[in-house]
């Protein structure tokens, strides 16, 4: 009684003790050994004694016989208690000591069970496997998961029996932890059971098999996985995808192949990913089928694959491709050797500035800038006329480079077009010689302030200096800061494609069912997005609240965003109760954006594009042309702007239709606006 009397007012004296605790008074407390070892414990748990000294104190005065007192702490309140007694606990294990730390996973205290499973799962005990198996078969379902997870991370042939043994439970968190389970333990007896898991209907345990099999490693499990391929779930489709992507080898070619000849349009398009994903030669021929399929998408794929393939024979194909009558075939062709740069390309290239379609035209252009031959300068400025795709032209130039492409680019400068004299500042500035500078002052008093703003950005990235024109004179001072135009980084200004996407009413989701119900649509609708914006290589994603304001660097991106994203949100809406059905609006703009310090988009651009995303019936001005208010489409709409229209009018399978006249708030006159129609 008295000792305790002793040990208390000591520790009271170390806990007002301020500083690193002296050796005198660890000496002076040693002497009563584990008698103060409560006292200590207590002081700690109430947070009298800091931490370093209780730390100091607990490891001093621990006695084996204390284990079931240095356990209980594990399982207090405060994370400091238990992270200082857990590395204590860590220090004295034994058999006995875990036996102990399994009894301690049915107790009621929830810190003490979480305590006990980070233990277990650290100590990694085979011994302790039969023993947490036998408990498994008594305990409840949150208990089964923290023992699968000790199981997992312990390993060995008792855990991997058991975990498969749990792949024919009935409850589907204890499977879906169980499959996860056999992924980290990565044995090849785990595929064959997994591979069973794919033909289920749950799509939660066939993506769980599918991380788990990649997670494996075994290149059997492709072949099945080909399967998932043909589902009707855009998620599970792209898992697979990706996971052939990791797995397979040019073994599963002719599988792969097969799919191309599917009826369903995205198997065929996932095959095509999957073939552009190998990069072998033996898929040249059915990739060059591919280009002239009927879906723009697999065209396209099939370009980037035979991009990667090359080859001596594919060149002399795509050439022959340049002049089929086929107008979809020869753009495929076109645009493959924007891809690929073959001198013997050069002559064919050069037909193909005659072509009646424009977007072969423009596309030859950039391909000839890329080869770099000066024979085709004279064929392109030929072309000075060309309305239509004249303002390519001086880039190509400048890419051919050399002394006399100086003089042709700068006659570009008196052009009518301001795009076409926008592009001529921006060739004359990458050619990076000092010839330019005269050149480029004249246009200082463009009439086009855009056109000024341009030449301003290029003579100050030339000579350093800012200019300002006036009436045929310039003035001219040092520039202190970086000119604008670099990439992405604060200040910078970007030529964009910008969409904005707003879920519909999700206010009234919210308050009908609850945030969490609204917040796990957006959830839905954030996963299916981030596949999509990824492939099509987004610059700048952020979220909106209730949807996503996301760039572009081409209109056709971002295009294909927005009608990839409503055609998988609309497979989802077939199978989704009616309360969890996702409506959207979608509008698509380009323009100008500059770039602020967190990478947002700013401008009268941004500001167009979410205004027309907002637009309705109310604000329509029916013109001759365009619809009544009627017909005006409120959700599950793709509007664009006068800017966008072009693209998606030559874009195959696609058109634009006009709706009407519109006021945009903040955005002076009345705007033309049109929604983006798929033609089947």
């Amino acid at each position: 009684m008295f000792n305790r009397f002793k040990i208390k007012k000591l520790v009271a004296q170390i806990c007002a003790e301020e500083g690193e605790l002296s050796s005198e008074l660890i000496a002076q407390i040693a002497k009563y050994g584990k008698d103060a070892f409560p006292g200590v414990a207590m002081a700690f748990q109430n947070n009298k004694l800091d931490p370093m000294k209780a730390k100091i104190l607990l490891e001093e005065l621990y006695d084996d016989s204390l284990i079931d007192n240095l356990l209980a702490l594990t399982g207090n309140s405060r994370e400091v208690v238990r992270d200082i007694t857990k590395n204590l606990v860590r220090k004295k294990l034994n058999q006995s000591v875990i036996k102990k730390i399994i009894d301690n996973l049915e107790d009621p205290n929830t810190y003490l069970r979480t305590s006990s499973t980070e233990l277990l799962c650290e100590v990694k005990s085979e011994s302790a496997t039969a023993d947490l198996t036998s408990l498994y078969n008594k305990v409840n379902t949150e208990l089964k998961l923290n023992i699968i997870n000790i199981l997992t991370e312990t390993g060995g042939d008792i855990a991997f029996k058991h975990l498969i043994k749990t792949l024919k439970s009935k409850e589907w968190r204890l499977r879906a932890r169980a499959v996860r389970g056999l992924g980290k333990l990565k044995k090849p007896k785990s595929v064959d059971p997994l591979i069973e898991i794919l033909s289920e209907k749950d799509p939660q345990m066939i993506k769980s098999a599918l991380d788990a099999l990649v997670e494996i490693g075994d290149k059997r499990a492709a072949v099945p996985i080909l399967e998932l391929l043909k589902d009707q779930d855009f998620l599970i489709r792209q898992k697979a995808m990706d996971a052939i992507q990791q797995l397979a080898d040019t073994s599963i070619i002719k599988e792969v192949l097969a799919l191309m000849g599917d009826s369903n349009i995205n198997t065929k398009r996932c095959a095509t990913e999957i073939l552009n994903s190998m990069k072998d030669p033996k898929t040249g021929e059915a990739l060059v089928k591919a280009m002239k399929d009927s879906d723009w998408w697999v065209r396209n794929i099939a370009i980037d694959a035979l991009a990667g393939i090359k080859g001596e024979n594919t060149i002399k194909i795509l050439i022959a491709m340049l002049n089929d009558s086929d107008e979809n075939i020869r753009r495929s062709a076109v645009e493959f050797f924007n891809k690929v740069s073959d001198p013997s390309a050069v002559e064919p290239l050069i037909g193909l500035l005659k072509d009646k379609d424009w977007w072969v035209r423009e596309k030859a252009v950039t391909a000839l800038g890329r080869l770099k031959d000066p024979s085709a300068i004279q064929h392109l400025t030929a072309l000075s006329d060309d309305e239509e795709i004249k303002h390519v032209i001086p880039n190509a130039l400048a890419k051919i480079g050399g002394t006399d492409v100086v003089k042709h680019i700068t006659e570009f400068l008196e052009d009518d077009q301001k795009q076409v004299r926008i592009e001529a500042i921006k060739a004359l500035v990458s050619l990076k010689v000092p010839e330019v500078v005269s050149e480029l002052k004249r246009v200082l008093d463009d009439p086009e302030e855009d056109v000024k703003s341009e030449a301003r950005q290029a003579l100050k990235k030339i000579t350093g200096k800012v200019f300002t024109g006036r009436k045929g004179k310039s003035d001219e001072q040092p520039s202190k800061t970086k000119g604008l135009g670099a990439k992405d980084v604060e200040g910078s200004l970007m030529s964009e494609a910008i969409v904005v996407v707003d879920l519909c009413n999700s206010t009234a989701i919210a308050n009908k069912y609850g945030d969490q119900f609204a917040l796990e649509l957006t959830k839905i609708l954030s996963e299916t997005a981030k596949i999509i914006y990824t492939r099509e290589k987004a610059q700048f994603m952020k979220s909106t609240g209730d949807g996503f304001l996301l760039t572009f660097a081409k209109i056709i991106n971002a295009i294909r965003f927005g009608l990839d994203l409503r055609k998988e949100i609309a497979e989802y809406n077939k199978k989704a109760d009616k309360s969890r059905l996702i409506e959207l609006r979608f509008a698509i703009n380009c323009g100008e954006t500059r770039v602020d310090a967190k990478k947002d988009r700013l401008g009268v651009a941004t500001n167009m594009t979410f205004r027309v995303e907002g637009v309705n019936k109310e604000g329509l001005i029916e013109v001759e042309g365009g619809i009544k208010k009627d017909e005006m489409p409120g959700v599950n709409r793709i509007l664009i702007t006068e800017n966008v229209v072009d693209e998606v009018k030559n874009t195959d399978g696609l058109d634009a239709k006009l709706l009407g006249l519109f006021e945009l708030k903040g955005i002076s006159g009345l705007h033309r606006i049109f929604e983006v129609i798929e033609n089947n």
